[in-house]
């Protein structure tokens, strides 16, 4: 099934004639070439005009190649969040009856928690679950 651009406006550059050229030029390519610059930049005339996404999409160009293109290769990212530094805390005395009831609950940056309740439980006890929390990636 063939993708073809809805858009249209009188004074806008015709779609056709570059898929055309695209094709012919796929049809020759040597495997590994790149698109010829003349093509990019009569890709990045129509997207100025139908929409990025259209028109790679009626070109079968890669999205964010003509994205790049588009704004003259000033793609914004996302910044990365650093995450809050671990601090490591010693736990408190804790007295050692027998019907008390231990709770711990751990907030990460990304909002994963973790809450235990452990009757009669220890830190030692409750230290590889710590771990194993910590390492996962959520």
């Amino acid at each position: 099934m063939a993708t073809t651009l809805t858009t249209s406006r009188s004074d806008s550059p015709p779609i056709h004639p570059l898929v055309q050229r695209l094709k012919a030029w796929r049809s020759t390519r040597i495997r590994g070439q790149r698109i010829p610059e003349e093509l990019w930049k009569a890709a990045v005339d129509l997207a100025r005009v139908h929409g990025l996404h259209p028109t790679a999409a009626a070109l079968k160009l890669n999205y964010y190649g003509l994205q790049r293109r588009l704004l003259g290769g000033r793609v914004q990212r996302k910044r990365r969040v650093t995450p809050a530094p671990f601090v490591e805390l010693a736990p408190p005395a804790m007295p050692c009856g027998l019907d008390e009831r231990g709770t711990l609950e751990m907030v990460k940056a990304s909002g994963a928690r973790l809450s235990l309740r452990l009757p009669h439980a220890s830190p030692k006890d409750l230290l590889p679950l710590v771990h194993l929390f910590l390492r996962h990636r959520s």
